[in-house]
Order: structure tokens, then C-alpha cells, then sequence
């Protein structure tokens, strides 16, 4: 191990020539922690950037913190003892205010608490540094250079939460309420699609909503696609499927992204840039040759995360991790309560022809699965499949003449508040309680309203979180909303009544899954899983580590 140093001191002399990035990693790899503190509003900011993202000034100056902290969220990543043996990521609150993502030393890492208190030391390894944590065995009333008052598991300061301001829908969006419908939805390749790519997947689940919606290729003019693997995705397939389109959207966001292509495909109807908008997505995550590992690491350059990649955390799967035990520590959630969620998937799943993952699932099977990063274990995680989809878009009162009975888009919202989840204002508390809220204020409904509920469910805790920030229940109150099979067929409200991505399908986006699910629900085309007289449902898509979150509102009434 190379030398390491105490962060209590001057601030370095830094180039000015450099970036804020190599001016932080200068300072590292000179021993030195370094965070950012806006001249402006006197925030301490950190990841280092440009921009405050408290009041939007430029002028930022880089201090030295106290160096205590707290730890806010922990996970124990699994790993065999031939690969290295387990070790500690956690979040520490600085008691500055900022979160980092890092580990603590000296401990187990089992040993690792939320609550616990830290300090902060850099670890400089052939020539590279990091800010790693010890513990301190007591806490301090005052150190000097520290702030009086302990913040921890506070919001950060000077954030402003979008879920308690004003509503943004305008009057112009609640006029486009119930104007789009749904027209026809397709899937393809469920499961493992042995001979095919992506493209084609794509172009059997496009070509089968297509038909659904009685058109032919040659009406549709306005196209909507993402790609986790291509940057100019709707460029071929475009080509491939022989489209002139006069609409195009490509807006990648993740999961949540074929959601989030609706309220822009809604635009470019009603303005009559288009008549017929395509949304598409073909994945074969689970066969390709080029498999996660490698989009794992072409990641690392193509999407870098340099403030939390250098503690390995095992992405997406320990982000959410994070997420899950900071709700236990905060609300009292359990494992069992994860379990619930799962197995709830799983029973829905069993009536789902099409969905890969069939067999009987219990509590006990759930919490003896073997864990990957604590608290998940393995049934915990979403599946790893191939899998197609695509619908179809088209004005409400072309809806009415076509093949089936039309879904109208009563409400669409998206929202966005950081990529990293370090940089999470709360990670209790996700976006969807903005874009849950706008789309609820579109179409003039609320909760208690929806008759079925499709939550993109990487994770066992998104469920959670999701039943929350979207009203269904209470905050902290989801772990009990959810006992004793209340969300699983026979309960009080059926939700991913497919399987969702834990049982059903999930090739690497979930979010345009949940969509056709919902729609065939209100179609009533769902067999033994069917929701008798499901006249709305909502379907919510998720994007990166609880980064993105978009949610739609749908009905077969105006």
C-alpha cells in the first residue's frame, strides 16, 4: 500500500491550466482531500464541478473539510475468497454536508454501520489517490475546523426538492390529456432468442405492434428508440426498418426512456409534425457475445463515474443496495419486506405464459438465496434476458377506427435529479415523487384512482420506494403496505402483474415492458392474470441508479 496522509491542512497549490477533475485527482494524488465551496451561497460541494448546484455560480474554490463524516448508506459487496473476499461501499455525509461515495478501513466489513462516525484519510497507490475512511471510536462534541451542528441522514443542504414544489404540469399539458391513445403493442423473444441480435428483436416486436394496430410500416412517420449500447440508435434502425420518419426521438435515459418518449411523440401529434409514432427496443442481454462483462467495461470509459468507480462498487446492483439500507435504517424495513415484493412477482409470473421465470418462490427461499451485495441476495435482482417491444402512438380520434380498442395517455411526466447515486439528495426519496405528481396533476386523477400498477423493478427495493413516492402508501410505510401478499395476485393491488423484471423479462431496460403490460391489462387481454374491470393503470420506468424516473398515466375512458 502506498503512503497515506490526514486531510488537516493547507490547500495545495493547483494548476489553473487543468479541469476540476484533474485539479481534484492532483490534489489526491498529492495525499490531499480536497472539496469544493461556493464563494456565492457557501455551500460545500462535492463531486467537484463547475456549476454550484445550490445557486448555479461559477465561483468555486476548492478547501480542505474537517474530515468527519458519517456513514449514510452501506453494502457489503459478496465476492468468493479466491476473488479477493467481501469488502465494505458506503456513502459518508461529511459533516460539511456533502456525500461521497468511498469505504471504511479497519473493520470488517460487516462491522460497517450506518450511523457510525468517520474520518477521512487518502490512500495513495502507485502514484494514485482515493479518500478512504477509519472509524473513530468516539464522537466528538467539537474538533476544530468542524461544524457544530451533526447533520447526518439530514437532507443536503441547500437542495431543493422538486417533490415539494409547486406542481409544473401546465394548462397546456392537462389539454393534451386523453388526445394520444395507444394503438397497438408487440413483444418478441422473451427469455433467450439463441440466433438473433438486437436489431432483430427490435424489428419482430415493431413489425407485431404494428399489425396490432391494423397499419402497415408505411403509415408510421415518427420513431422513438434508445439503445444501452449505441449512441445514434435510431439511425439504423431507422434504416433497417425502412422509415422516412418526419419525428424522430432518441433520448436515452435509461430504463425509464420508453416512457419518458411519449409526452414528445404526444407534441409532435397533436402539432402534426406526424400521424403514427413507433416507440421500439430489442435487447439480447443474455445471449449476445457481447455480454455485460464488456458493456461493464466499456462503460467505465464511455459513461465514467470517476468518484465512485475506484471502490468497485458492483453497478448497478450495489447502488440500489445503498438505497435499500438506508429505508431499513430509516423507516425499519426488513429483508422480508424485500422478499415480499419478489415473491409477489413470482406469483404473477406463474400465470404468465410468457414469463422466464416460473417456479415456486417463498419468503424463506428469498432470504436463504445466496447475497451478492448486502441487503440483496440474488432473488432480490432482476432477471438477465433477451426480450423485444414496441407500440404504437397515434391521435385519440384516429384511435377510434382503428384494430383495437384505444388506451389513451391520460398523464406523462420525467424527472431527473443526479446520475451517481452518491449524489442522491435522499435516498430514500426518488424522483418519482415529481414526475408521479405531474403526471397524476395531468390527468386529473390521483393514487387512489389507479386500478393497476407496473413499477419498473430492477430491485426489490424500487417497488418500495415506487408504492411510496408515487402515493400508493406513505413514506417509510411500503415494507408493511406490502406483507402478507398484498401486491400479488389475490391482494389488495395488483402490481407488475406480468412478473415485472424480477420474474418476467428484463433485457437490460425494463421501462417499455411496463407500458405494454398496462395497456394489455386495459385491453383485457391478460388470461389468467387479467385484472377484472381495470379501467386505468399507471406504468413507471426507471432509468440508471434511481436517476431517472418517468410515469404515465393510462385509461380506456376520457
Amino acid at each position: 500500500m502506498g503512503a497515506t496522509t490526514n486531510t488537516a491542512g493547507q490547500t495545495p497549490a493547483i494548476a489553473p491550466a487543468q479541469g476540476i477533475l484533474a485539479q481534484h485527482q492532483a490534489a489526491l494524488d498529492a495525499g490531499r482531500f480536497l472539496v469544493q465551496q461556493c464563494q456565492a451561497c457557501q455551500q460545500h460541494i462535492y463531486f467537484p464541478r463547475e456549476v454550484c448546484p445550490h445557486c448555479g455560480s461559477n465561483q468555486l474554490g476548492f478547501v480542505a473539510p474537517c474530515g468527519l463524516g458519517t456513514v449514510y448508506a452501506n453494502t457489503t459487496v459478496r465476492r468468493k475468497p479466491e476473488a479477493g473476499g467481501d469488502y465494505n461501499v458506503c456513502i459518508v455525509e461529511l459533516d460539511e454536508g456533502p456525500r461521497l461515495m468511498s469505504r471504511v478501513d479497519k473493520l470488517a466489513p460487516d462491522a460497517v454501520k450506518i450511523g457510525q462516525r468517520v474520518t477521512a484519510r487518502v490512500e495513495v497507490t502507485e502514484g494514485k489517490g482515493r479518500v478512504v475512511f477509519d472509524p473513530i471510536s468516539v464522537r466528538p462534541e467539537r474538533v476544530e475546523g468542524s461544524f457544530d451542528k451533526h447533520r447526518a441522514g439530514q437532507a443536503q443542504p441547500g437542495r431543493k426538492y422538486a417533490s415539494g414544489a409547486a406542481v409544473h404540469t401546465s394548462s397546456g399539458l392537462q389539454a393534451l390529456r386523453g388526445k394520444t391513445a395507444i394503438a397497438g403493442v408487440g413483444t418478441f423473444g422473451f427469455g433467450e432468442a439463441h440466433g438473433f441480435n438486437d436489431m432483430e428483436l427490435l424489428a419482430r416486436s415493431a413489425h407485431a405492434a404494428v399489425a396490432d394496430a391494423g397499419l402497415t410500416m408505411q403509415d408510421i412517420d415518427g420513431l422513438c428508440t434508445a439503445s444501452t449500447t449505441s449512441t445514434m440508435w435510431s439511425l439504423p434502425v431507422a434504416e433497417y426498418l425502412g422509415l422516412n420518419p418526419k419525428f424522430v426521438s432518441g433520448t436515452m435515459i435509461g430504463g425509464s426512456s420508453f416512457i419518458a418518449h411519449l409526452l414528445p411523440a404526444i407534441h409532435a401529434l397533436n402539432s402534426g409534425q406526424c400521424n403514427a409514432v413507433l416507440v421500439c427496443y430489442g435487447s439480447v442481454q443474455r445471449t449476445a457475445q457481447f455480454g455485460r462483462a464488456e458493456v461493464a467495461k466499456a462503460r467505465k470509459w464511455l459513461d465514467p463515474q470517476p468518484y465512485e468507480t475506484p471502490y468497485e462498487p458492483m453497478q448497478p446492483l450495489s447502488a440500489y443496495a445503498l438505497a435499500a439500507s438506508r429505508h431499513m435504517h430509516q423507516y425499519g424495513t426488513t429483508r422480508r419486506h424485500l422478499a415480499e415484493v419478489a415473491v409477489a412477482a413470482r406469483g404473477w409470473a406463474q400465470l404468465n405464459p410468457q414469463a422466464f421465470m416460473r417456479d415456486p418462490l417463498s419468503i424463506d427461499d428469498v432470504l436463504k438465496a445466496r447475497m451478492v451485495s448486502d441487503p440483496f441476495s440474488v432473488r432480490d435482482c432482476c432477471l438477465v434476458t433477451d426480450g423485444g417491444g414496441a407500440y404504437v402512438l397515434v391521435r385519440a380520434d384516429r384511435a377510434k377506427d382503428l384494430k383495437q380498442k384505444p388506451v389513451y395517455v391520460l398523464g406523462n411526466a420525467s424527472a431527473q435529479w443526479h446520475r451517481q447515486i452518491s449524489a442522491m439528495p435522499d435516498l430514500t426519496l426518488s424522483a418519482a415523487s415529481q414526475s408521479g405528481r405531474e403526471a397524476y396533476a395531468m390527468a386529473g386523477l390521483a393514487a387512489k384512482d389507479i386500478d393497476v400498477v407496473e413499477l419498473y423493478d430492477a430491485f426489490t427495493i424500487n417497488t418500495l420506494l415506487f408504492l411510496e413516492d408515487l402515493g400508493f402508501c406513505k413514506k417509510g410505510e411500503a415494507g408493511a403496505f406490502v406483507e402478507g401478499g398484498a401486491i400479488g395476485p389475490g391482494g389488495r393491488l395488483p402490481v407488475n402483474t406480468n412478473g415485472g423484471g424480477l420474474s418476467c423479462v428484463h433485457p437490460g431496460m425494463y421501462g417499455i415492458f411496463a407500458l405494454i403490460e398496462a395497456v394489455q391489462q386495459l385491453r383485457g387481454e391478460c388470461g389468467a392474470r387479467q385484472v377484472q374491470n381495470a379501467r386505468t393503470a399507471i406504468a413507471h420506468g426507471n432509468g440508471g441508479t434511481l436517476s431517472s424516473q418517468s410515469t404515465a398515466i393510462l385509461g380506456i375512458e376520457l
